[in-house]
């Protein structure tokens, strides 16, 4: 193994020259500073990583956890947008990722996921919501006072920083676009009350109080379909609550993408069309036609910006310890798709194809 000494006897200079130069030390010649570093590629010299923590009490490495499970292609699509963001900061600061997959709240694990910041292995954690951080996981981040940003999730913690959406207003303006399709009875695909997702309860919330105030002629909550983000039942749980209205709604607001697919079933095996009879609008914008068969009306969230922004709220506490807890919510544009039909404009067509 080549070591520190090995390049200080190539290059002609101390043991101590070529650690200054390892860490980016200033006081060092140019010239001298050149030697070291041609020794170094000609050896193919690497810093020990233990040598590293040993010596500046950092180890260059940030960790990533996360109760999103891998398999599930859709939902993984949302953590790689986000990874992207995260290995960007990563990139430019010339740091490493380490990723883990973390526990959900309430699950019963006996397992360390925070074992490799207490060996000193990662100088920071991003976590990656959807699902409620552990109420246990926070309060060892308090005690320890370990750097963490979660993403898609705001703790109410005074350390814990957090990166988010704003989901109350593009669920409210989500309607108001649907509304604007000519509308006029909309139905929400959302969460059992059991299921926690603050962003998607404030897509709800979003979603009821627009109708309100549209004047809309009937009840919002009457018209929300609650299902899991992983239910294998979720088209029978949609058909069978659209067979339960009397009148059925002309479009479907879903709270996130990955419930597209099998609301259109649903709908479908009523022998209903999408979007000629129920418009489908989806949410994050991680579903299109590369993946699914419509290009889904969707309202994409910022990922790989907000996977950016967290790194440079992590780095900044890693730097300062003592600083501030910071918190960022970034907005979420509705965008248009081939799965959200213009009601005004079809009516129109129609009555002119009856003349």
């Amino acid at each position: 193994m080549v070591t520190q000494k090995d390049v200080a006897e190539l290059a002609g200079v101390s043991f101590i020259t070529v650690s200054r130069v390892i860490n980016g030390e200033t006081n060092v010649k140019e010239q001298t500073r050149r030697k070291v570093q041609e020794a170094i590629d000609k050896l193919g010299y690497a810093p020990s990583f233990a040598g590293q923590v040993l010596n500046s009490g950092r180890c260059n490495t940030i960790a990533i956890l996360t109760p999103i499970p891998f398999y599930q292609s859709m939902r993984t699509f949302y953590l790689m947008q986000l990874i992207s963001g995260i290995e960007a900061g990563c990139r430019k600061n010339h740091l490493d990722l380490l990723l883990g997959f973390a526990p959900e709240a309430g699950t019963d694990s006996t397992y360390d996921y925070l074992r490799p910041y207490r060996q000193k292995k990662v100088d920071g954690i991003i976590y990656v919501g959807l699902k409620q951080i552990p109420e246990e996981m926070i309060r060892e981040l308090e005690v320890r006072k370990l750097p963490c940003v979660v993403i898609g999730d705001r703790p109410e913690s005074d350390l814990v920083s957090w990166v988010d959406t704003d989901n109350y207003d593009a669920g409210y303006n989500t309607v108001k676009n649907i509304w604007d399709h000519g509308h006029r009875r909309i139905a929400f695909v959302g969460l059992r009350k059991e299921v926690y997702n603050a962003n998607v309860i404030d897509r709800e919330r979003g979603f009821i109080q627009a109708l309100r105030d549209l004047g809309a002629d009937y009840d919002p909550e009457d018209y929300i379909i609650r299902t899991d983000f992983d239910s294998p039942d979720l088209n029978v749980e949609v058909r069978e609550k659209l067979k339960s209205f009397k009148e059925k709604p002309t479009a479907i607001f879903c709270c996130t993408d990955s419930c597209v697919p099998a609301t259109v079933r649903g709908i479908r095996e009523l022998g209903l069309k999408v979007p000629e009879d129920i418009s489908i609008v989806g949410f994050d914008g991680f579903i299109n036609s590369t993946y699914f068969e419509l290009n889904t009306a969707t309202n994409p969230q910022p990922l790989k910006e907000m996977g950016e922004k967290a790194m440079e709220i992590l780095l900044h506490k890693i730097k300062k310890p003592s600083s501030e807890k910071e918190t960022a919510v970034m907005k979420v544009p509705f965008q248009e798709g081939e799965s959200l039909i213009n009601l005004v404009h079809h009516e129109r067509r129609h009555r002119g194809w009856r003349r």
